[in-house]
């Protein structure tokens, strides 16, 4: 019996290409100094999007600079947007995204985002559950928020992360109770008032 050797060429790969152009380069070297030197950091970004203005990741990277060292949420939402218009792939775009509009209250907005983040393969799926336990904390949905807060933790591969889980959890709890405590202390009130 003769044995036939085949190449089998992969699926989905038609060419691969040598080396990594300047504007990558340049990125990388932003990532790298973004958050310890900001200014450096703006410059090559600047760089890159005006040589690439359809570079998804220094797009993302712009965003985060306005939300976090500027606390420019208008331009950071613009950059972030801008980041899923050229590429609804890019994973890191929906964890700033998504972060940033509940930390804004806009929370309907905020679980369309994470919702569509589940679609995307490399999604970190611990901390999109995690945003949604945030999300339902705003609402004061107390017992919804434990839940995906123990999902976070079920399907996280991270020591520290599944701690972190249990702290919310614990945080949540506390709220529960205040909650009733407060909502015990109005119907008494209510009472009095109608005696």
């Amino acid at each position: 019996m003769q044995v036939i050797e085949q190449k089998i060429k992969p699926e989905g790969i038609n060419k691969i290409t040598m080396g990594i152009n300047t504007y990558e380069v340049m990125y990388i070297q932003a990532r790298n100094n973004y958050p310890f030197n900001v200014d450096e950091c703006i410059e090559k970004l600047q760089y890159v999007i005006a040589a690439d203005d359809e570079h998804a990741g220094a797009h993302c990277l712009m965003g985060q600079i306005y939300e976090e060292q500027l606390e420019d949420f208008k331009q950071a939402e613009y950059y972030y947007r801008m980041t899923l218009y050229l590429d609804k792939d890019y994973t890191a775009v929906y964890v700033h995204f998504a972060y940033m509009l509940i930390k804004l209250n806009k929370l309907e907005e905020a679980l369309r985002i994470i919702e569509a983040s589940y679609r995307i393969p490399g999604t970190d799926t611990s901390v999109m559950a995690y945003f949604k336990g945030l999300l339902y904390e705003k609402y004061e949905m107390y017992s919804t928020a434990a839940d995906y807060y123990k999902e976070a933790k079920k399907v996280s591969l991270h020591n520290y992360f599944c701690d972190a889980m249990n702290d919310q959890i614990k945080r949540v709890k506390e709220k529960r109770a205040l909650d009733k405590k407060s909502k015990k202390k109005d119907k008494e009130k209510k009472k009095e008032k109608a005696s």
